[in-house]
């Protein structure tokens, strides 16, 4: 009989809810409380600051930070091994950790009677962790935090150290006491105990310091329900309100127990204004940051951003042609080579080297039809071969014309304007000749600029003196050298006088250039007329 009785005796089973919500399910106060009493993840996870973010992230049917760092944590606390945690791979880590855990003899959530086994809810479903509802979600969290309390190293831990206990007590080792009560990790503070009662036995939950409060009845019994009473400041002070209402006026000695558990569950409530207050300004300043960075980024996504790759290729440009438009230029064209099998051997064309062409838009906007005379006078002066079309005018490979300076020795001088000797200025190739003292030139000396086979000077002049009744001498083997050297040997060409014939308005040289004959009297003697001068004697070149 007894034996038939203890197999026919139905399972402890408790009803299913009613909720619609993840507010009224007792799944959510668990879960979010081992949050907040072992964890930091309210610290470290931006956005998880109330029950109410929690409740979102759950029912969320997208995958999101808040969900996925949770996740993470709890798979971290059972397996601190665990790789594959980011949001496109969490689902199957979560998983493949309760495959394994479920294979304990232990019962979960998802035990089946009729099995007499853990059942592996993610084999029916087939689906990931954030496309199922949030009551398999739930159901989920729920059972994490269970194997966490009971397999974590670090959470049974905290646990013992709170509670005291001390394992193989056998062994000398240091014990370490208790925590203080002011401790976050001490007992008073891991336990979650209801703040109070009111006249009908109903307990009262609060976890944190947000308005958000939860009522539920005796929570020993099966058949206890579970609801939410308050979740802003608001909807608190009405419930506060509410309660000293319910409360029987009277003397306070003649007040009963259950009447007394609502008066201090009143006065407690009362005592968690202040912190609800801080705690409300505290999560106003997190949200608002959280909303200035959001509009940061959507400005930045609507801002044009400049990037530094162009999206044209750039154009080369090779040649020094100032006038070369954008069409100028042989165009690269692919030719194939042409194979001779007759002779054995391969011919190739040949091919036209391609132009680079600019890319700025000056030159695509010139003129297409520039004449080369247009593109010439964009020269301006500068070094250009004959071969590239420049007119005589243009050409400056030559030495540019010698400038006199526009002064009063030179206006009084009649000397050339290739640098030749002034007699005024007393300046011969470049040199200030002295007008006194040892270094000057005679009256009779005339400044040569160069003899041949002598070098040019900076800072002396060849001087030669004629000497008159001297015979005449064969002037044009030194005429010739000469003027191969310098064409502008004479100083006086240009029509200035000489300061020796001045008063009879002749030159030296007019006795050499009015010679009928043009040969043996153009010149006296040119080795008498260096005798009696300082200046060196040229070499024989005869």
């Amino acid at each position: 009989m007894s034996a038939r009785q203890a197999t026919d005796r139905k399972p402890h089973l408790c009803p299913p809810s009613k909720a619609t919500h993840p507010r009224d399910r007792w799944e959510s106060l668990f879960v979010y409380s081992f949050i907040c009493k072992f964890t930091n993840l309210r610290v470290k996870v931006e956005g998880l600051a109330t029950p109410m973010d929690f409740e979102e992230a759950v029912m969320s049917n997208e995958p999101n930070d808040i969900m996925t760092r949770l996740l993470t944590h709890f798979i971290l606390n059972l397996k601190p091994q665990t790789r594959n945690l980011s949001a496109d791979q969490i689902s199957a880590t979560v998983a493949g950790v309760f495959a394994e855990f479920l294979k304990t003899p232990g019962r979960t959530v998802f035990w089946d009677d009729e099995l007499n086994a853990n059942v592996d809810p993610f084999v029916s479903t087939g689906t990931g962790f954030f496309a199922m509802t949030w009551d398999f979600k739930l159901k989920i969290l729920r059972q994490l935090v269970e194997f966490q309390l009971e397999h974590a190293p670090a959470i049974k831990a905290t646990i013992d150290r709170a509670w005291g206990v001390v394992h193989n007590k056998h062994k000398k080792r240091e014990v370490t006491p208790p925590p203080d009560s002011s401790d976050p990790k001490s007992r008073d503070n891991l336990q979650l105990l209801p703040i109070g009662q009111d006249s009908s036995r109903k307990r009262y939950w609060a976890v944190d310091e947000s308005p958000r409060v939860y009522v539920s009845t005796n929570p020993w019994k099966i058949t206890a329900t579970f609801q939410t009473v308050s979740s802003s400041k608001e909807e608190y002070l009405a419930l506060v309100e509410q309660l000293k209402a319910e409360v029987p006026s009277g003397s306070p000695q003649k007040r009963n127990k259950m009447e007394q558990n609502q008066l201090n569950l009143v006065k407690s409530l009362e005592d968690r204004v202040e912190v609800i207050d801080a705690e409300l300004a505290r999560v106003a300043r997190i949200r608002k940051k959280i909303e200035q960075r959001q509009a940061l980024y959507a400005q930045a996504e609507l801002r044009e951003t400049r990037t530094r790759r162009r999206t044209q290729k750039p154009d080369y440009v090779y040649s020094n042609g100032y006038g070369e438009s954008e069409d100028e230029g042989d165009e690269y064209k692919f030719q194939e080579e042409e194979e001779d099998f007759s002779s054995g051997s391969r011919k190739r064309k040949p091919v036209a080297a391609p132009t680079r062409r600019s890319g700025r838009t000056a030159t695509r906007n010139k003129s297409r039809d520039a004449s080369p005379a247009d593109s010439l006078l964009n020269w301006r002066g500068e070094r250009r071969s004959a071969r590239l079309g420049a007119p005589p005018d243009m050409q400056l490979d030559g030495e540019p014309a010698f400038k006199r300076a526009r002064t009063e020795d030179s206006v009084v001088s009649g000397t050339s304007l290739d640098g030749s000797t002034n007699g005024a200025n007393g300046t011969s190739n470049g040199v200030k000749v002295k007008k006194t003292g040892a270094a000057a030139l005679k009256p009779t000396e005339v400044a040569m600029e160069q003899i041949a086979g002598k070098k040019r000077s900076k800072f002396w002049v060849y001087a030669v003196e004629p000497i008159p009744g001297t015979e005449a001498m064969d002037t044009d083997a030194l005429t010739n050298e000469a003027d191969s050297a310098d064409p502008d040997l004479h100083p006086h060409e240009n029509g200035s006088k000489s300061e020796t014939d001045g008063a009879s308005g002749t030159s030296p040289d007019d006795s050499l250039t009015d010679s009928p004959t043009g040969s043996g009297n153009k010149s006296v003697s040119y080795d008498r007329s260096m005798r009696g001068s300082l200046s060196p004697l040229p070499m024989d070149t005869t």
